[in-house]
């Protein structure tokens, strides 16, 4: 191999075109002759420009092979920019090669389109099929929307607006106002429109707000702000009071949570073998229950849970401030905790059901088409079955003996020691065998 050398050192910037749509400007530029053709080296600033793509790339330094006459390869060190009608990239160094319109970018590479900022170590832009794949670090911040995904690789198809993030993946959804923001994490994700859809797979792990989720797989929409999880879904929530925090566990095939992108969420959703465990930080106020169904609505207040409506094939079981357990089944349970705490309850579509004192020596077994229950400083004061209204009271001491009663409605009242009064009313029948001491209600 021979090659021919020679310099051209200006004191003022050198240009000279490449062919008729590239142009090159540098402080200094060197030729050298080879017979596979022209190596340029350029430095001390250096300027490229394609006319007809409408691109430009800044640098301190450059490699240019020139084999035919034409660039058919560059390399461009130090403060490289590198900017196209849409957008521009920065980096330590660019491999840009006209001819394929592949640009590979190494060292704190920085991608800005529109709204949309990417950061990677290293990133390949294939212009021609308008792909960037990314690695090393990837973050993609949607400002606009607050929304930021991260990921040690990612491909980002430019002009559809969607990627594919992998090898264990985040993304961050912070609110409009402060509080809490949403995190997603995940051993791939796939996202579109401008981040409004994403779809997680394996090993989803959701936090926000307090709560704590796990599933095998999870979409998550930004208009409607609900996020899916499927697969299996279960999760934690720790509501905290000022000395105590209530413990809320979470059950279900499917779980849908509303809210997800704001400071606190609006409802939750559990879909197939619903279950939601509950238990007090404040026993002296409210005890703990456990609600099962096909599915579970839950109504969230200021970061509480303010309401449950379980439905189809619903059972809840709850143990009270006093000590006392409650046992219930039915078409639907719907419970209302205007507080955080419950208050009331009602079993609808031929309700079942049992009270049992908190030394176990009475039990009140109850039936009907519906039947309501009132609660007082998370103790049952009240119960009032209607519809085919059914009560069996059985008590081994106390002050009220056996009764079974019937009507179109029955009404049972309760204080700190039990069964204080029985009330029926429309076509009653019943029994009543008085306790060995004390007087029957």
């Amino acid at each position: 191999m021979f090659f021919f050398r020679f310099s051209m050192l200006a004191l003022l910037a050198t240009a000279s075109p490449v062919d008729a749509t590239e142009l090159i400007r540098a402080g200094r530029s060197e030729t050298i002759l080879r017979d596979a053709g022209v190596l340029r080296i350029e430095a001390g600033g250096v300027t490229y420009r394609h006319t007809g793509r409408a691109l430009s790339v800044s640098a301190d330094s450059a490699r240019l092979w020139i084999p035919d006459g034409g660039l058919s390869r560059a390399r461009f060190f130090g403060r490289v920019t590198y900017r196209d009608s849409a957008r521009t990239l920065a980096a330590d160094a660019l491999t840009y090669h006209p001819r394929s319109e592949l640009a590979s970018f190494r060292g704190g590479v920085r991608v800005i389109e529109q709204d949309r900022l990417l950061d990677a170590r290293r990133v390949t832009f294939r212009k021609k099929a308008n792909l960037l794949e990314a690695e090393g670090a990837v973050k993609l911040n949607y400002s606009r929307k607050r929304i930021s995904f991260h990921a040690p690789a990612m491909t980002y198809h430019v002009l559809a607006d969607s990627g594919l993030g992998s090898g264990g993946v985040q993304a961050v959804r912070l609110p409009e106002t402060p509080g809490d923001s949403l995190y997603v994490r995940s051993d791939s994700m796939h996202f579109a429109d401008l981040g409004d859809r994403m779809r997680f797979s394996g090993r989803v792990r959701m936090e926000h707000a307090g709560i704590r989720a796990h599933a095998s797989r999870g979409r998550y929409f930004r208009p409607a702000d609900r996020l899916e999880l499927g697969g299996g879904a279960s999760a934690v929530w720790i509501r905290n009071h000022a000395t105590t925090a209530d413990s809320v566990t979470l059950n279900a095939e499917r779980m849908r949570v509303y809210g997800a992108g704001g400071s606190t969420l609006d409802r939750i959703v559990l879909i197939g073998a619903a279950r939601l465990h509950k238990e007090s930080g404040q026993p002296e106020i409210e005890g703990g229950h456990e609600v099962r169904a096909d599915s579970v609505v839950l109504g969230m207040s200021e970061g509480r849970i303010v309401a449950i409506d379980a439905s189809g094939g619903a059972s809840a079981t709850l143990t009270t401030s006093d000590g006392a357990g409650v046992d219930l089944k039915g078409g639907r349970i719907c419970m209302d905790l205007p507080e955080g705490n419950l208050d009331s309850l009602t079993v609808l579509g031929m309700g079942t059901g049992a009270y049992v004192s908190s030394d176990s020596t009475s039990v009140s077994r109850i039936s009907g088409g519906s039947i309501a229950i009132g609660l007082e400083d998370g103790a049952v004061r009240e119960v009032l079955i209607t519809e085919s209204a059914r009560c069996t009271h059985r008590s081994e001491t106390g002050k009220t003996g056996n009764i079974r009663l019937s009507g179109d409605s029955v009404k049972l009242t309760f204080d700190r020691d039990g069964l204080s009064d029985v009330h029926a009313e429309g076509g009653v029948r019943g029994r009543y065998k008085p306790a060995e001491s004390g007087d029957a209600p």
